[in-house]
């Protein structure tokens, strides 16, 4: 038997890749959340 065939690296890689392109995202909306309420609240100043 393969040693490599009892790892399933390619499997966890996509799990945790994915993992971390959702954590990605969700950062960057509230990046983008937190410009808008600041762009708004500078709108509303003048």
């Amino acid at each position: 038997m393969r040693k490599d065939a009892l790892t399933m690296g390619q499997q966890s890689n996509k799990v945790i890749k994915r993992r971390r392109r959702r954590a990605y995202l969700e950062r960057k909306k509230a990046r983008i959340k937190l410009a808008r309420v600041a762009a708004s609240k500078k709108k509303a100043k003048k």
